[in-house]
């Protein structure tokens, strides 16, 4: 099947570029730096005794929350550059040209080129963020509540972002592509906090805009998922004592995305695919 094909040819490329073992070696080096940190936390001697248990892993919880923030913006700036250059690179090149030549699809390229590009950064996710919950698990013995789920929504949120960047690319040049794709995903995490600013504040109109922007770009409830299933249940209960009283923690969700919100982000990723496909096939080459 072509799609395989091209998926396949998507993902050597991929491992033919340096990027690839900088990445790999940047990971490394960050999970050291957090195996370190986190054992300085848990050997700390504070007032001449060491922390108390509870107290090391309440604060590797902290850090594990924040630590999947900085990550899920590494996946999608990761998703916005890698997926744009696989689909605009080829046409900007003319080797697009060569490839349709034979009996190809478009289809089957873009589709081909989104699961290539997909399959890499779900394994990259799988890995780097298992490397830390690991690194977690034996210097603190924290491990979240449910580790898998959230690695599960940090994937899914990559699909958000390379979608975008691929159907993108498939009618603007692969840089621009990428940034607008980036731009995106910010535009999208400012909209969710908006909105927990709205609901915060009793403003239904700051919510409902919030809320918008959300389902445009549905990249923030899938990290709001991801948030929810690392935070421990005394975290959620802090953060509804604190919407109560008016005060927003970005770093805080009191339930996990409903499954409305769920299935508006997956038909979200196959819209915009086929819109992808549709101006391809459009496209002038």
């Amino acid at each position: 099947m072509n799609v395989l094909l091209f998926a396949g040819l998507t993902l050597r490329e991929l491992m033919r570029r340096r990027l690839v073992a900088a990445v790999a070696l940047l990971t490394v080096i960050i999970a050291a730096f957090t195996a370190w940190g986190l054992h300085r936390l848990a050997t700390a001697i504070v007032d001449g005794a060491p922390i108390s248990e509870p107290g090391v892993r309440g604060t590797a919880a902290g850090i594990v929350i924040l630590l999947a923030f900085l990550f899920s913006f590494v996946v999608a700036l990761g998703a916005s550059l890698v997926g744009a250059p696989a689909m605009g690179e080829s046409v900007a090149n003319g080797e697009i040209l060569a490839v349709l030549a034979r009996p190809v699809r478009r289809a089957e390229l873009v589709l081909g080129r989104w699961l290539g590009t997909l399959v890499a950064l779900a394994v990259y996710v799988a890995a780097a963020g298992g490397l830390e919950l690991i690194v977690v698990r034996l210097t603190t013995g924290y491990v979240p509540p449910h580790p898998l789920t959230a690695l599960a929504y940090l994937a899914a949120l990559a699909a958000v972002v390379t979608t975008a960047a691929i159907a993108l690319a498939t009618r603007i040049p692969a840089l621009a592509a990428g940034i607008v794709a980036a731009m995106l995903f910010g535009l999208g995490w400012i909209g969710g906090i908006v909105e927990s600013i709205g609901l915060a504040l009793g403003n239904q109109r700051l919510a409902d805009a919030g809320t918008v922007v959300a389902l445009v770009f549905p990249s923030d409830a899938l990290w709001r998922g991801a948030l929810y299933a690392l935070q421990p249940a005394v975290f959620g209960a802090i953060a509804a004592n604190a919407n109560a009283n008016g005060n927003v923690n970005p770093f805080t969700v009191t339930s996990p995305p409903p499954p409305a919100l769920l299935a508006w982000a997956c038909g979200w990723v196959i819209v915009v695919l086929v819109a992808g496909v549709v101006a391809f096939r459009a496209r002038d080459l």
